[in-house]
């Protein structure tokens, strides 16, 4: 059996080299990847904001 891998999209065989296997999945693997590092930003965001309340509230 040759080399290969699986698409990270739809599970399809890829080649060795390449995380998915059509440019259709490639798009929907980037919007996936943009849509979840801007909601890591806005926990982060959300977390800080929540640390700094508590901590103003601990210093009154």
């Amino acid at each position: 059996m040759d080399d290969h891998r699986h698409c990270k999209v739809c599970g399809r065989v890829c080649p060795p080299d390449e995380d998915t296997c059509s440019a259709a999945c490639r798009a929907k693997r980037e919007a996936t990847m943009k849509s979840r590092r801007l909601w890591t930003g806005i926990l982060y965001v959300l977390i800080v904001f929540f640390a700094a309340i508590l901590l103003l509230q601990l210093l009154r």
